[in-house]
């Protein structure tokens, strides 16, 4: 893993998109950064089932949940798959559940907090790697993020650091 804090990375650079959405970390892992592919879901999660079981060597999920119902995005199952396809982290500006095991599985994760119920079951809602944005930031697939606890940046392309 490429070794960075965000502030540094704030400090050094001035063409990047800075988070103003405040997420916390629930993965055993609390800095990654990586290749962003998104998801934009509604109260569906099943666009997120499809893309963890991708290759995710060196790519971050970032996942804008749309929808008006609060659900979770994010459960032990999907954080386990995207662990064992080796992505470095998902990120949501939505919510995540079953916390206590997710803590303990080698993945970052972001959420804006936890919310027990999940989300309906309909395969197939939802979109893939389109632009999404996720507070104040415009992301697109193939853009990247650099999250640690001091908070979250994306550039347009991979930083030298």
């Amino acid at each position: 893993m490429i070794n960075f804090t965000v502030p540094d990375i704030c400090d050094q650079n001035d063409d990047i998109q800075i988070g103003e959405l405040f997420l916390s970390s629930f993965g055993a892992i609390n800095k990654f950064c990586g290749e962003i592919h998104t998801a934009k879901c509604e109260h569906s999660n099943s666009v997120v089932k499809e893309l963890v079981q991708n290759d995710g060597e060196g790519k971050v999920l970032c996942i804008n949940h749309t929808g008006s119902e609060l659900c979770s995005m994010v459960g032990d199952q999907i954080a386990q798959t995207a662990f064992e396809n080796n992505w470095n982290g998902i990120i949501t500006n939505g919510f995540i559940r079953d916390i206590e095991v997710i803590q303990n599985i080698n993945i970052g994760l972001y959420a804006l907090g936890t919310y027990p119920k999940k989300t309906d079951k309909l395969k197939g809602i939802g979109e893939k790697d389109v632009p999404i944005q996720l507070g104040n930031v415009d992301i697109n697939p193939g853009y990247w993020i650099y999250i640690d606890t001091n908070g979250w940046v994306v550039a347009s392309k991979k930083l030298e650091l």
